[in-house]
């Protein structure tokens, strides 16, 4: 059955949208699991084959029917995918036949090990282009998510917060990775995709996706004053009127604890400060020598 739907933008403009449900229920659950927004109003549109249509007319509908279903179909196979360990292929039927992707694996938030400027890279090219078919770039909202990857560190330059209909998009289909992404960029998929899964849940617990756009904002605003208070205090230890042995001695075992734990949280580690690199810990039979 097709339902007429009314919904409110971020920007405090109604909207009208149409979605296929079985039932009065089953559209208000799907309107806000796949399209991120609360409706404001869900009513009947009329069965989806009316007295009165053409042959023409049918097949369209029928069409449309066809291509929802396999849609949905391959979004819940591709859900399932995600939940496995590594990425693996999946097909999805489309108007020109069916294409396989490479499902991006959810990986939790973490700190992403070598070349940022790739990770740079990827995230201010988001959106660029619009998503082919087998295509692996990132949509607007997959970008901004991508920005908050990293726990303590935000990637990219600042961008606009994006909109519930990109949002809604972002959530209807898994990232795809690509054979020439680099490792960053795959681990990074892995992280968006992650976030993705968290904001489903949050949008079935009755929030939407600008409220948990909002949640991830002030997470990683705590995350990065953690790192800034640990990093202030160390220079402080260094700097403090105490013996340069002692001083050292005092700050270099602050660095290692401050740094597990950054790690434990999942934050990015505090570089050696050259003026502790000639001071090392002695372990194990060096101390004996």
């Amino acid at each position: 059955m097709l339902f007429t739907y009314t919904y409110r933008s971020s920007d405090g403009q109604r909207h009208t949208a149409e979605i296929e449900a079985e039932n009065h229920d089953a559209a208000f659950s799907r309107i806000r699991a796949e399209m991120g927004v609360k409706p404001i109003k869900v009513t009947a549109a009329g069965p989806i084959e009316g007295p009165g249509k053409g042959a023409a007319g049918k097949g369209k509908r029928v069409y449309a029917v066809a291509a929802a279903c396999a849609v949905a179909v391959a979004a819940g196979i591709a859900w399932w995918l995600a939940g496995a360990r590594g990425a693996r292929p999946y097909q999805m039927m489309t108007p020109q036949g069916p294409v396989t992707y490479t499902v991006a694996s959810p990986l939790p938030r973490q700190a992403i090990p070598g070349d940022r400027r790739r990770i740079e890279e990827a995230i201010g090219s988001g959106g660029a282009a619009r998503m082919p078919p087998g295509g692996a770039c990132f949509r607007p909202a997959e970008a901004w998510l991508a920005r908050y990857a990293e726990p303590g560190r935000a990637a990219g330059p600042a961008q606009e917060r994006p909109a519930q209909h990109e949002f809604a998009a972002a959530l209807r289909e898994p990232m795809r990775v690509a054979s020439t992404d680099f490792t960053e960029v795959v681990d990074l998929k892995r992280i968006v995709e992650g976030m993705k899964r968290e904001m489903r849940a949050y949008i079935a617990g009755g929030g939407t996706a600008e409220e948990y756009a909002a949640e991830v904002e002030k997470r990683q605003r705590l995350e990065m004053s953690y790192r800034e208070r640990a990093e202030q205090k160390l220079g402080e230890m260094m700097s403090a009127g105490r013996a340069a042995a002692s001083r050292s001695r005092e700050a270099y075992d602050y660095w290692l604890k401050a740094n597990a734990s950054l790690k434990a949280m999942g934050i990015y580690e505090i570089p050696l400060p050259d003026a502790l690199r000639g001071y090392q810990q002695r372990l194990g039979l060096d101390e004996y020598e």
